[in-house]
Formats: C-alpha cells, sequence, structure tokens
C-alpha cells in the first residue's frame, strides 16, 4: 500500500480547503492513511501526522501505523488529539462530520478554545474511490476465499437445516477458506427471500424453496460482497421468469459498466429490463455500491447518482426483484473498473434456469 501517496494526498486537500489540520475519526478511513487497524485517531497537518491511541495498542501501532508518530494517552484518543492540536497552536481544523460524535465535538470545543471547527465531508472517502492495485488484489483474494466456501457449502447442502443453521455452516467455510464475513450473512429462503436484508430465522429449507445468500470475506482489511439464488429442487415457471429477468438485467448492466460511464446509467440499464417485465416497482433499492475498506462505500450506483465510473473503482451490479408472499432473487457480482472496461472479480457459478 502506498501510504505516502495517500498522506500526500490528503495534505494536498487540506492546502485546497485552506485548513490548517485535520482529525480523522473514521476507524476505515485511519486504517486507509497509516495501516492501523485498532483503536485511534489521526490528526493530520501539513507537515506532520500523528496517530493517538492507548497503550492497548503499543504492539499494533509498532507492527502498522507507517508514517505518522504515535502517542499513547492514558486519558483516551481525543485526549492525545488536542493536546496535540494544542502544542502546534492551530487556529482552525477540520473534522469529520459523519465520523465524530457529538460528544467528541462537545469536548473539542471545550479544549480547543477558540480554535475554529470545520466540519470535512468525504475528504478520505474520495481519495479512497481510486484502489491501488494493491487494494484490488486484496479484494480479489477476499472475493476468491468466498468463491471457494460457497462452493464446498453448496456441495452439502440439503433440505431440513434452518436457515440460522446454514448461515453458521456458511461462516465455518469462510474459516477454512481463511476469511470471516464483513456483514451478517444473508441466508434467506422461500417467502422471507422478498425481504433484501432478510436476517437468518428458525425457518427450515424445504424442497421447492428459493434461496437467496448474500455473504462477503476479507482480506488485509478489504471486503468481498456477492449474493447467488438457488431454487431447491425443480424450479416452477414464476422463479424462472422472475430469475431470468434478474440474470439479463445484470448481464445488460454489466456490458454498460465501464470507464466514465454515469453511474446512474448503469442503473438504468439494468432496470430498463426489469421495468420492461413488469417487475419495475419490485426492485426496490440502487443497483450497487462501492466497496473497499468497507463492505459499503462510495461510488453509488443508483437512479439518483452524480458519480462517473473511472478506472480503479470497484462496485457491485446487483439487481433484485421482491415480491411480497412469494420471496426474492437477487444477483450480485462486483466488478473492477478498468481502463477499457471492467473485470468481474466474483466468480461463483451463477445457475441457469432456463
Amino acid at each position: 500500500m502506498d501510504w505516502n501517496r495517500r498522506l500526500a494526498g490528503l495534505r494536498d486537500r487540506l492546502a485546497a480547503e485552506d485548513a490548517a489540520a485535520l482529525l480523522v475519526s473514521s476507524p476505515a478511513n485511519v486504517r486507509y492513511l497509516t495501516g492501523f487497524a485498532g483503536e485511534g485517531l489521526l490528526v493530520l497537518t501539513p507537515t506532520g501526522a500523528l496517530l493517538s491511541t492507548d497503550g492497548r495498542y503499543k504492539v499494533e501501532a509498532a507492527e502498522m501505523a507507517t508514517g505518522v508518530e504515535a502517542c499513547f494517552h492514558e486519558a483516551g484518543h481525543l485526549a492525545g488529539a488536542h493536546e496535540y492540536l494544542g502544542a502546534i497552536a492551530v487556529t482552525s481544523t477540520g473534522f469529520e462530520a459523519e465520523a465524530l460524535t457529538y460528544g467528541s465535538y462537545l469536548t473539542l470545543q471545550e479544549k480547543l478554545d477558540g480554535v475554529e471547527l470545520r466540519p470535512a465531508r468525504r475528504w478520505v472517502e474520495d481519495l479512497r474511490l481510486l484502489k491501488e492495485e494493491a487494494e484490488a488484489t486484496a479484494i480479489r483474494e477476499a472475493a476468491a476465499m468466498v468463491d471457494q466456501a460457497l462452493a464446498r457449502f453448496l456441495d452439502g447442502l440439503e433440505p431440513g437445516k434452518t436457515e440460522r443453521e446454514l448461515a453458521l455452516d456458511l461462516t465455518r467455510e469462510l474459516a477454512v477458506a481463511g476469511t470471516d464475513p464483513p456483514f451478517p450473512i444473508i441466508m434467506a429462503s422461500g417467502e422471507s427471500s422478498a425481504r433484501p436484508h432478510a436476517v437468518p430465522g428458525t425457518r427450515r429449507l424445504a424442497d421447492g424453496d428459493m434461496l437467496k445468500i448474500d455473504v462477503g470475506g476479507q482480506h488485509e482489511g478489504y471486503c468481498s460482497d456477492m449474493t447467488r439464488t438457488f431454487f431447491i429442487g425443480e424450479p416452477n415457471d414464476k422463479f424462472r421468469e422472475v430469475y431470468g429477468l434478474a440474470l439479463a438485467a445484470q448481464a445488460q448492466a454489466l456490458a454498460v459498466v465501464g470507464p466514465d460511464v454515469p453511474a446512474r446509467e448503469v442503473d438504468q440499464a439494468a432496470r430498463d429490463i426489469i421495468t420492461a417485465g413488469g417487475y419495475g416497482e419490485a426492485f426496490s433499492h440502487g443497483l450497487g455500491h462501492g466497496v473497499g475498506l468497507q463492505v459499503h462505500e462510495g461510488p453509488r450506483v443508483s437512479a439518483k447518482s452524480e458519480d462517473v465510473l473511472k478506472p480503479g473503482m470497484v462496485v457491485t451490479i446487483e439487481p433484485g426483484i421482491y415480491l411480497d408472499g412469494w420471496g426474492g432473487v437477487r444477483i450480485e457480482d462486483m466488478v473492477l473498473i478498468t481502463p477499457d472496461g471492467a473485470e468481474v472479480l466474483t466468480h461463483a457459478p451463477k445457475p441457469d434456469y432456463e
């Protein structure tokens, strides 16, 4: 990972915003800028960088943190940060408006009397949009481990177990593959699959059920995300129709996605197929989202998105059709935008139910 480039990019933003310092409190952003994955805050100035943490993380700070000075404050991370800001006598500092708690903001106000606190929105997230090759490699590895785990899970899949038991089985397979899920596995059978973010319950899988599985992995802090929908036994005509539409919608979006394409056009390409098939209102979410250190990050791939896709971005393509009282189908893959198109990063087979 190019830590120096990242810190330099953020310092360029400091200069552009005429900011004397930035307090970084989002754990993902601290990790992105320093490599440190413990609890702590980062204070960045045009010439310095301080990682404020505590004694529990001395070993991790020494092993992980790059390009920054570390301090271990017994009164907490925020105490080390405001002492540093006070010592360098800044007159203003930016803070991450979406990450800093209100209580921490009030403490800063009290401790940094006379220092202007300026909200900084998406300064680090904007840098994270474009993945370095090392980041893309980590995401590929996270996806490959999920592909392996899902294949082994499906080899042993039989009716009779509850959704919770099935989710636990898949979690074990992920562990065998060398990873763990960055979000709770969605294991939704039958009618519960109509809920986009269904929580595994006590319903037992039976012949004639559809089964929607949304699962991800992690490697070196980077996430993957994938959804597949299956039918247990011989699929009926209704499932073939709905599944076929979702699969065609995804194929159309994958044909459109690429560099310099507005994200909303990719969403529209999939949505047009589902709408033409009579299920437009049943596609109730955006087509996709960015993936990286967080499983949901920028850019957005939706009808209202203002983002334009660029090489280095990683996004999901996940059309879904959800029908209350019947069930739902979602098919999701991750793609890396490249200079001449897009590379699909998830390779678990998608059944063809024609």
